[in-house]
């Protein structure tokens, strides 16, 4: 959460149990965390779960 915080995106994280959930106004933007979060090597299992309402 505080590396997306870090990138200064328009994005707002936020922790619900054992998930971050981010969301944004503009769907670029949250594409956009996903890709930079693949790009840090991090050394817990990640999924990235699209939601659309």
């Amino acid at each position: 959460m505080k590396y997306i915080k870090e990138t200064g995106m328009k994005v707002q994280a936020s922790i619900m149990d054992e998930q971050v959930r981010v969301t944004g106004k503009k769907i670029d933007d949250l594409q956009q965390v996903i890709a930079e979060v693949k790009n840090k090597p991090v050394e817990l299992p990640l999924q990235y779960v699209n939601f659309r309402s």
